[in-house]
Order: structure tokens, then C-alpha cells, then sequence
């Protein structure tokens, strides 16, 4: 499943701010962008319209586009920008942890989390992280994810910052 299937599957629609910090994160292509792009401001429909060359105009027609839709474009370190980082962590966990997987490869990919988004304080004792230099690997604890997780459907979904 990709993370754009995960993110519907599990949260629902994107917003501009789950759009802009996806793409950020590697998790969308334009395409997948251009298809998602809520509204049909003319921002907005230059974005869709991008094509070949254009193409390297990608992300300020992007920033465009959501600051049109939604006034500002979210930026690393703002609520927003950190609100949506939890909105793809708890997609993405939520994804990791309903694939069936053995703990190692559950550890893997939680780590794999961990380094593409951040880890903030309060997911520190889910994981023990590898250690390449002495051959250790990575530990999960897959009721810990579970708890972690239950906490964001009781709407405690302010994760922390990320470390």
C-alpha cells in the first residue's frame, strides 16, 4: 500500500497541509498531488495543468495553490506543519502496524518511520533503534505501538516534536 493509499485508508481525505508536508516528505508525487488537490481556485488549476518543463516550477505552484486555498503554506517548525508530520506518522503507524509482519521487519519499518519523519519524545520508548556498529537490531513493541495509537482515536493526537 502506498503512503497515500495509507493515509485515505486510515485518516480519510487530505487537506493542503497533509498535501504540502507529504511532498515534502517524499511520501506524494506531483501526480499524486495534481490528482488530490482540493478546489478549483486558478492557483489551483495551474498546478493540475502542469506538464513536461513546467514541471520545475512544481513547488512554488504547489505553495501557491494551498496559500490560495487555505491563506498560508505550512512550513517546517509551524502548528501546522506539525500537525499534519502527526497526521502521516499515525497514517503510516497505523498502516505498519495492520501489515502483517514479523517483529523484525515491524521493527524495521518503524524505524524506517522514525528516520523519514521524526520521532517525537512521547514514541521514544515504541522502538529500540538498530545499531549497525555492533550489529544490533531494531526492536519494536507492538502493543506499545498500539497503545501510542489508541491514544490519537481518543484525540490526543498531538504527538510532541519531533526529536
Amino acid at each position: 500500500m502506498t503512503p497515500l493509499d495509507a493515509f485515505r485508508t486510515h485518516l480519510g481525505p487530505l487537506g493542503w497541509d497533509d498535501l504540502v508536508t507529504g511532498y515534502d516528505f517524499g511520501f506524494l508525487a506531483m501526480t499524486d498531488i495534481q490528482a488530490e488537490a482540493p478546489g478549483d481556485g486558478p492557483a489551483v488549476q495551474r498546478l493540475r495543468d502542469l506538464a513536461g518543463p513546467a514541471l520545475a516550477t512544481f513547488e512554488a505552484h504547489l505553495w501557491a495553490a494551498c496559500a490560495e486555498a487555505v491563506g498560508k503554506t505550512p512550513r517546517p517548525g509551524s502548528t501546522r506543519w506539525s500537525s499534519a508530520q502527526d497526521r502521516w506518522r499515525e497514517a503510516l503507524l497505523r498502516e505498519t502496524l495492520a501489515a502483517e509482519s514479523t517483529p523484525r521487519q515491524l521493527a524495521r519499518r518503524v524505524e524506517r518511520l522514525y528516520e523519514q519523519v521524526g520521532c517525537p519524545e512521547d514514541m521514544l520508548a515504541m522502538l529500540r533503534p538498530s545499531q549497525t556498529w555492533s550489529g544490533i537490531p531494531a526492536t519494536v513493541d507492538p502493543m506499545a505501538v498500539q497503545h501510542f495509537l489508541d491514544r490519537t482515536q481518543r484525540g490526543a493526537r498531538r504527538f510532541g516534536a519531533a526529536s
